[in-house]
């Protein structure tokens, strides 16, 4: 039978194939994909050019992932909170979602637990909060998907997410002690600077100034400011009254793990929020 004419088998590359490539890539400026929403971004950017991508750098899976993100952590469970009240909640983007913002989320993610990663105070709990009041007050109009958990909002398939690809790129390495989790710098870390400072050289001052301001600020304090914050933009969505009375209200019906919070504590808060400037826009 006659061979089909200009058909190429599928073939797999070897791993050494797989490490030349992945450097002559890097040299050149490009991360090569590795999941979905990845390929998403390389196509966003390169799909309507004339460039002629190999049919085997289209599937992800020959970078032999090994499903890091589930193995990553073990993570104890987490406890969504139903919200049966409000349908919008900060769940709204302010802009279409799409895939090319994942990388810049892990980078935003890898310059934060720089900055932190110091601080003893600085574990899951903070640098979730921190993550989403860099991604609302200065405005970086990610696709991240908050909902409501015990312990404030979360996007935890992102936060796992980030773990994993912390480790796999050897920018942080993870571990878990008595005291929480705790980030280390990896041999590769310096990687992420070069893309940071392409990406947010806008909001570089903005995101410092939100750094600096919860650098020394304990995970409880990080966790209700960032309800609060939630709750404030929540009820701007839906056109509700704005006031320290619902707000102290909507505070405690949040979780009932939240009552370990007095109302002194939510208000000195609130106050500290105003006089810092973190507010939705």
């Amino acid at each position: 039978m006659a061979k089909t004419k200009g058909k190429t088998e599928n073939k797999d590359l070897t791993p050494n194939e797989k490490s030349n490539l992945q450097a002559d890539m890097r040299r050149f400026g490009y991360l090569l994909p590795t999941n979905d929403e990845e390929l998403d971004e390389f196509n966003n950017i390169f799909g309507k050019t004339q460039v002629m991508f190999p049919d085997h750098l289209k599937r992800p899976a020959f970078l032999q992932r090994e499903s890091s993100v589930a193995q990553l952590n073990k993570s104890p469970k987490l406890t969504k909170v139903e919200d049966t009240k409000s349908k919008t909640a900060v769940k709204t983007k302010t802009t279409k979602a799409t895939g090319n913002d994942y990388f810049k989320r892990l980078v935003l993610a890898a310059e934060i637990a720089n900055k932190l990663h110091g601080e003893l105070t600085f574990g899951h709990v903070k640098f979730v909060k921190i993550y989403f009041l860099c991604d609302h007050v200065c405005n970086m109009r990610f696709s991240s998907v908050y909902s409501k958990y015990a312990a404030g909002p979360l996007d935890p398939k992102q936060m796992h997410t980030i773990d994993a690809e912390f480790k796999k790129r050897k920018w942080f390495t993870i571990t878990k002690s008595k005291y929480g989790f705790r980030y280390s710098p990896d041999e590769k870390l310096s990687e992420y600077q070069t893309y940071y400072e392409r990406y947010f050289k806008n909001s570089m001052n903005d995101i410092d100034r939100v750094i600096d301001l919860f650098r020394n600020k304990k995970s409880d304090f990080c966790e209700i400011v960032a309800t609060i914050f939630y709750l404030q933009k929540d009820f701007m969505l839906n056109h509700k009254l704005v006031n320290n009375a619902s707000l102290v209200k909507a505070f405690y019906d949040w979780d009932e793990k939240k009552k370990r919070f007095s109302e002194r504590e939510i208000l000195q808060a609130v106050d500290w929020m105003k006089k810092n400037e973190i507010i939705p826009v």
